[in-house]
């Protein structure tokens, strides 16, 4: 049984993991701003879930969110920094606010959850789990930025492994597209048009979770550092 801590746990990819992990045996702490989202979850999952309201972009909400994880559930086994967002828009027209809040949501959140575990996780040879994209391989149009961010993720995630690849498994999974709310943070409304039956038709959050629950119970020995994983025929 590991013990495992997902940001954005409150619906698409952070909610099916949690299902799929406990379904598994496992145990699982949320963290997510919605907390009439996580209670509900949390009420259908049972005794093996529990969560902490809070933002990834807050670190006091992080450090509590860690506390609460830990005191939970002795001690985390698994990060998964799940939570995520991106605002497509050309560059032109893009605002500032939009891209900063992808930066801080997409890379400073990840980075408050990972400068607060790693030295335990490297201590009792844990796992991190990155959400990256097929962004993080490819530019396209109308994301520069958020395409931007998820490059960032797969570099962190290339950097633990570099620095303490002995000592910890670290994974990033960068899916197309997913059938999740993520697309209608959008509010390009001739995007939204093109995008929307794409997400649609694209990825269920359960073939994310399931390769999250694939690379946690790889055996021992193997870690696995990146699935990309895309809509198929």
């Amino acid at each position: 049984m590991k013990n495992i801590l997902i940001t954005g746990g409150s619906s698409g990819i952070g909610a099916a993991t949690a299902q799929l992990c406990i379904e598994k045996g496992h145990r699982v702490h949320l963290m997510g701003r919605n907390a009439s989202q996580l209670s509900a979850i949390q009420q259908n999952l049972g005794d093996q879930c529990s969560f902490s309201v809070g933002d990834v972009r807050k670190i006091e909400d992080c450090t509590r969110t860690y506390q609460d994880a830990c005191q939970q559930m002795g001690k985390v086994d698994v990060l998964i920094n799940n939570a995520g967002l991106g605002i497509f828009d050309p560059l032109k027209d893009a605002k500032l606010e939009d891209w900063h809040e992808m930066v801080d949501t997409n890379i400073k959140g990840i980075l408050n959850m990972i400068h607060l575990s790693l030295n335990d996780l490297i201590q009792h040879k844990g796992h991190i789990i990155n959400l990256g994209s097929v962004a993080s391989h490819h530019v396209f149009a109308n994301s520069g930025i958020y395409c931007a961010t998820k490059h960032a993720v797969l570099a962190i995630g290339e950097s633990i492994k570099i620095e303490h690849g002995k000592n910890i498994r670290i994974t990033t999974i960068s899916p197309g597209s997913v059938n999740t709310p993520f697309i209608h943070v959008t509010k390009n409304e001739e995007l939204l048009k093109e995008y929307v039956p794409n997400f649609e038709k694209g990825l269920s959050p359960f073939d994310i979770a399931a390769q999250m629950v694939h690379v946690i119970e790889a055996p021992a020995g193997v870690s696995i550092n990146e699935i990309i994983i895309r809509p198929g025929v």
